[in-house]
């Protein structure tokens, strides 16, 4: 039993070295351009299935064919994704065809993934295959649109693609080129609307909250998977430039859904709409919440420009927000500490209230 014991630890003391060797001499190549083995691949392909499917079990994905869901996440889906994974009328991307392993081509292909499956993988990525993690961990209402897009993405073809990415400008000023390619798909413009509820409305709002909130996704202050790349990209004068071309802008009349809404359930009530102007009039003085219209409008009383205007915007945004505030998962400009204490002291039915009432108020242009 000894003299096995003893043969067993020399053999182990054996692997160890050789081991060893391995990892100081350098002689195991990490090179690309070799690719995986067959047995590695398959190894890491086994594995990672199974601990996406362990993980995201217990998610319980949203309903996914909200309006403007889809098209939501195809803009984001082009922003930051086709880069590597291709898009509709579009070969593979030959400098990611070169990664190993190489990211999969994702049009024409039917996804074999469940949809809490493709939501843990878009937020979380995977490790040793260049897959990133989302940008922001605080805001999984950004993640959904493109699992959304992502099931229907085997689906299209390039016009149908570039018809949910691409908004078409005649104008040769760069400014309105630029807000076409930038913001277009998602925020519309001053003729065309915004990708639904989640979106909102840039048009006509001050030029200084608009510099302010990209400023503030630019540098991660304000989370947004969505916009916190898209701010990235833009330079300082590019973003003053932006924000004053929006301020200037007459937004188009959008489609008010209810913050609850569905399908299936009934609009606000009258009784919901009074609450709502009632806590954006007068506020709660029990509470100690202040009236809204102080400083979001509407109204004719001189307000600061570093506040949005609420009037018109969707009722289901207004309510994530407020939501999110709630949960300190929006971050914000320099000022948005003083919404955490107002929004701790809402119910879930006077956020409700709050959110139907601005949006069925006509917007502010």
């Amino acid at each position: 039993m000894k003299r096995r014991l003893k043969e067993l630890c020399i053999l182990l003391a054996g692997l160890g070295g050789i081991g060893l060797f391995v990892l100081v001499s350098g002689i195991a190549p990490i090179n690309a351009s070799g690719g995986h083995w067959p047995i590695t691949r398959w190894f890491l392909d086994y594995a990672s299935d199974r601990s996406v499917d362990f993980h995201s079990s217990g998610i319980e994905p949203p309903p996914l064919d909200q309006p403007g869901m889809i098209r939501l996440g195809a803009a984001t889906y082009d922003s930051n994704c086709r880069w590597c994974h291709g898009r509709p009328g579009s070969p593979a991307p030959v400098v990611a065809g070169h990664m190993t392993p190489s990211p999969p081509y994702l049009p024409g292909t039917p996804l074999d993934k469940e949809p809490r499956e493709l939501f843990y993988i878009v937020k979380h990525g995977i490790k040793f295959a260049g897959m990133p993690a989302w940008p922001t961990q605080a805001r999984d209402d950004d993640v959904w649109p493109v699992v959304a897009f992502l099931q229907q993405l085997s689906q299209l073809d390039a016009e149908d693609y570039y018809r949910q990415v691409r908004v078409e400008t005649e104008s040769d000023s760069a400014i309105e080129r630029l807000a076409a390619q930038a913001c277009a798909a998602c925020h519309g413009t001053a003729t065309s609307p915004a990708a639904g509820p989640r979106v909102p409305l840039l048009a006509s709002q001050s030029k200084a909250y608009l510099e302010q909130s990209l400023q503030a996704f630019k540098t991660g202050a304000r989370h947004s998977g969505i916009m916190q790349p898209i701010a990235a990209r833009l330079t300082d004068p590019q973003i003053a430039k932006l924000a004053a071309h929006y301020a200037g802008q007459t937004q188009v009349e959008q489609e008010s859904t209810p913050a609850a809404a569905s399908d299936s359930e009934p609009t606000a009530s009258d009784e919901q709409i009074e609450l709502g102007k009632s806590l954006a009039h007068r506020g709660d003085r029990q509470k100690k919440i202040a009236a809204c219209v102080a400083c979001h409008g509407p109204g004719t009383i001189e307000r600061s420009p570093d506040y949005p205007k609420l009037a018109g915007q969707p009722a289901w945004y207004l309510k994530e927000q407020l939501d999110l505030l709630q949960r300190r998962a929006r971050g914000g400009t320099a000022r948005v500490d003083r919404m955490h204490s107002i929004a701790d002291k809402l119910s879930t039915q006077e956020i409700e209230a709050l959110a139907n009432y601005y949006a069925q108020l006509p917007l502010e242009n």
